[in-house]
């Protein structure tokens, strides 16, 4: 799979933590080169420069995904860093409250759909001519098992945005699947991760029970699902355009295929 990764290009919204973070590492040993974007500076940075230390090439552009112009700045950056651009890994993502929907304020509502569902929409917009005009390349977009298999009511906001990351990702895949662009959606169960330490207020026994909605009983860590981008970016033949992948410790485990498969 390293063969197949050497010398790419991916740009990664909010790959400074959590599963960003085990995906630009796990490029960068591999050989690509990575792009970081996300909001906060100082994390972002530390993130880049601690690889780079370990001789990869891997640099940070602060970006809001909310925002179109940045990222269309944050894709002429990666190709006038590193020449061209093989990858999106369309991460960045929050979480907002967990709760009853009754306690859940309109701002809030506000930052969630436009992260989660403005955001991915922005940089799979953007890319895709580009993508394109070069003959293809490959977008991997993060969801969740939240709103998807299984019906969670106090993240019914954040379940909503995760089914549409899925229809979006099934909807780009069917009308560029001529352009040689492939598009996926990554489906982890409960990932050990900072978010999860955010939902969970950084409590052992409620993160443990979480866990327990997983297949595994345990919770998947972001090493497992960065196994499963890496080879969407390889080129697995196990995973087609369009797919949305289950993942749970240990790696996937079922698929969301589209209405029409």
């Amino acid at each position: 799979m390293a063969d197949a990764l050497t010398g790419k290009v991916a740009v990664i919204t909010g790959g400074a933590t959590g599963i960003g973070k085990a995906v630009s590492t796990r490029l960068a040993a591999a050989g690509a080169k990575v792009l970081i974007a996300g909001r906060d500076h100082v994390r972002g940075k530390t993130s880049a420069y601690d690889l780079e230390k370990q001789g990869y090439q891997v640099k940070f552009l602060r970006t809001d995904v909310r925002i179109e112009n940045a990222i269309s700045g944050l894709f002429d950056q990666a190709i006038e860093l590193y020449g061209g651009l093989d990858y999106l890994f369309n991460n960045a993502g929050i979480e907002g409250v967990l709760g009853p929907i009754s306690q859940t304020s309109e701002e809030i509502v506000d930052d969630v759909l436009s992260i989660n569902i403005k955001g991915v929409f922005l940089c799979m917009k953007q890319v895709l001519p580009l993508f394109t005009r070069q003959g293809g390349g490959i977008i991997v977009n993060t969801s969740s098992f939240v709103g998807t298999v299984l019906p969670f009511p106090d993240a019914v906001l954040l379940g909503a945005t995760q089914a549409g990351v899925i229809s979006m990702t099934q909807s780009v895949a069917a009308g560029f699947a001529s352009e040689n662009i492939r598009v996926f959606a990554v489906c982890p169960w409960l990932t050990d991760t900072p978010m999860v330490d955010r939902l969970t207020h950084h409590q052992a026994e409620a993160k443990s029970r979480l866990a327990g909605m997983n297949p595994s009983g345990r919770a998947a860590t972001p090493e497992d699902v960065a196994n499963v981008v890496l080879a969407m970016f390889a080129g697995d033949p196990s995973f087609q355009s369009g797919d949305a992948i289950l993942v749970d410790h240990g790696g996937a485990t079922q698929k969301i295929r589209p209405m029409s498969a």
